[in-house]
């Protein structure tokens, strides 16, 4: 998986996460490994965002400190897998995650349309805090990041709207039939 940071996160990650190694993937497979990710800071508690490129799928992970850094891989893929819990996508589909979840790699590579639904989602999380007068540290990020896929998403290009949650769950089957596929050839 390759989280594209921005300057600002990829600078607190510690120096043994961000040396990449090259990663060959073609089609559904470079679809499914790039996500964008940034911080944001929300009741003085840093946060993390995360939007998976294709899918507009979209991570929060709040309450980050210095130490969950280093442990970052493993707050992604709590996040993405609890996150599809919430979403009430089917078992069969969050198997097919797990299965082709890989380590994080990171750089600074970045898509400015990915990068907009980010600070979109980022204002949102942020007023919705605003307004409901409600703690970060008493909520439930997994249902908030299900709930931020759960809305339409305007991507540059397209004339249609993406629905985060459907396009995930769409990604994840093309995925699977790719990974049959595969094995097939190599039998």
């Amino acid at each position: 998986m390759i989280l594209h940071c921005t300057k600002k996160l990829y600078a607190r990650l510690p120096v043994k996460l961000t040396a990449p190694t090259p990663l060959t993937a073609i089609g559904i497979q470079a679809q499914w490994l790039n996500w964008h990710a940034n911080i944001i800071t929300i009741q003085r508690r840093q946060c993390l965002i995360a939007v998976h490129d294709a899918t507009r799928f979209c991570l929060f992970i709040p309450c980050l400190v210095k130490k969950d850094w280093a442990d970052l891989n493993w707050h992604f893929e709590d996040a993405f897998i609890n996150t599809l819990l919430k979403s009430d996508i089917e078992p069969e589909l969050i198997n097919i995650a797990t299965d082709n979840l890989q380590p994080l790699q990171f750089d600074t590579v970045c898509n400015r349309s990915v990068q907009g639904t980010m600070n979109q989602i980022a204002q949102e999380v942020d007023f919705g805090f605003y307004h409901n007068r409600s703690d970060i540290t008493d909520i439930n990020h997994y249902r908030i990041s299900a709930d931020l896929s759960e809305r339409p998403c305007y991507v540059k290009g397209q004339k249609d709207c993406i629905w985060p949650f459907k396009a995930m769950a769409e990604l994840l089957v093309n995925l699977n039939l790719f990974n049959k596929n595969q094995a097939a050839q190599r039998h």
